[in-house]
């Protein structure tokens, strides 16, 4: 479910600056494998997503990220995102589109630095972020002008309280940290640095002493999604910034990315993306 809210701009905190909400979303299990998010930017907004259940693994910038239940996503003005998940993901979320946000020494609709983490956990103040995100769907998708003054509680609330959780020092990209978590975080470690390299179960098992069904396995126990799921992933992730940012030819991209064929490329590209890489670059790019 999504809703657009245009018609009543919230005053901001300072002089001359108005917050407005521009949409919000509400994705179940079932919408969202129906109808995943593609990769794409805001010129004009940024987004906060709040993560209700299940896990996905989510592409900001060409970085990877896993993003479970308690987790919020920040998706700053002008980033590219993708949330990546697959058939038998339970993955479900909040969304709140906002702009006119600024944050004195960063771009207007941004809130974090480019290198900062962009995946917070809430810890114990998910409850309280909940039902901020129900509230504000709630007003939105009545669009009562009687509610504006109460949306814009909501909103300024949202926001004051997200942004200490932006804090390094205060808050990380949550993974497990202890156990077969820290395995499982060696193991995703590996993938993020080699995957680019002809990789197998085989070859990330010999490298960390562990078995090839044992790697499977406790990977996608911990984050939902298989290591290869991941790593093309990861490969389609810097293929979709290479189309944007370069006019390098298809077939060298796939390459460079990793994909050993071009057809192996195509198939994981449109899994992710839902086009073609030569439509991917048609529809995001202009003369």
């Amino acid at each position: 479910m999504h809703y657009f809210y245009t018609k009543h701009a919230l005053p901001g905190r300072d002089a001359g600056n108005r917050i407005e909400v521009n949409h919000v979303s509400k994705l179940s299990r079932e919408e969202f494998r129906e109808n995943p998010r593609s990769f794409h930017c805001h010129e004009d907004f940024m987004e906060l997503v709040l993560c209700v259940s299940g896990t996905s693994l989510v592409i900001i910038d060409g970085k990877p990220y896993t993003a479970s239940k308690g987790d919020i996503i920040i998706y700053n003005c002008q980033s590219y995102h993708q949330e990546c998940t697959d058939q038998s993901s339970r993955f479900s979320l909040y969304c709140v589109g906002i702009k006119g946000v600024r944050i004195p020494g960063l771009p207007d609709n941004c809130i974090t630095k480019q290198d900062a983490p962009k995946v917070l956990h809430t810890g114990d103040s998910y409850p309280l972020f909940k039902t901020l995100f129900t509230r504000i769907f709630d007003l939105v998708r009545i669009n009562d002008q009687q509610e504006a003054a109460l949306l814009e509680h909501y909103v300024h609330a949202l926001l004051i309280e997200v942004l200490p959780l932006c804090d390094p020092a205060e808050n990380y990209a949550y993974r497990p940290q202890s156990g077969k978590g820290e395995l499982a975080e060696q193991i995703f470690d590996y993938l993020a640095e080699h995957y680019t390299e002809k990789i197998t179960l085989q070859t990330v098992g010999d490298a960390l002493s562990l078995s090839p069904d044992y790697v499977s396995h406790l990977f996608k126990d911990t984050y939902g999604f298989s290591p290869m799921q991941y790593v093309n992933a990861l490969r389609v992730g810097k293929a979709q910034l290479q189309l944007l940012e370069t006019d390098n030819k298809i077939s060298d991209i796939a390459m460079d990315v990793g994909f050993n064929n071009i057809g192996n490329f195509n198939r994981a590209f449109s899994l992710f993306s839902g086009d073609s890489p030569r439509e991917f670059r048609k529809r995001h790019t202009f003369d």
